[in-house]
């Protein structure tokens, strides 16, 4: 039986130290420009969340480049690969909603035209952000298909061989 288990893992392993690689810039990026990062979070909770949020920008900052730096640091060594490109999926569809309801559904103020993505090194346009967000999404909504394909293979007990 010829199968291509092999093209399925090396593809999955390099979605997933992309992303990781990725996670891990945004993440020293924005540690490098906090103060920045801060007033993007700030902008972004006055306009689109509850009030009971502001005032906790700066922990809301420090978190997600934490969160960012741990999930980049598991993908890139491959830790826990299944459950991590769920908590992927789970973060980067935060990040297009937030971005697309700034694209497509703007405050009375206008859109937010700097997302804070990659600190200060890169500005991405309402549109840009969007479209950034919804493509490392797919990236990793593929990484999780991959990854349950794998294990689905794995448990039926089919035995790939390489010719």
């Amino acid at each position: 039986m010829n199968c291509s288990i092999w093209h399925r893992q090396g593809v999955a392993i390099i979605l997933s130290r992309t992303l990781g690689a990725l996670f891990i810039a945004s993440a020293f990026l924005k540690f490098h420009a906090l103060q920045t990062f801060q007033g993007e979070v700030r902008l972004f909770l006055e306009v689109y969340f509850p009030t009971i949020f502001i005032g906790h920008e700066r922990f809301l900052a420090v978190s997600t480049c934490v969160l960012e730096l741990i999930m980049g640091i598991c993908a890139t060594i491959g830790i826990g690969r299944k459950r991590l490109s769920v908590a992927y999926i789970a973060m980067l569809s935060f990040f297009v909603w937030l971005t697309g309801i700034n694209l497509f559904f703007p405050s009375l103020m206008g859109r937010i035209e700097s997302c804070g993505c990659f600190g200060e090194l890169i500005h991405f346009t309402p549109r840009a952000a969007f479209v950034k967000s919804v493509i490392l999404d797919a990236m990793a909504i593929l990484w999780f298909s991959l990854e349950c394909l794998e294990k689905r293979k794995q448990m039926e007990g089919v035995d790939c061989h390489i010719a």
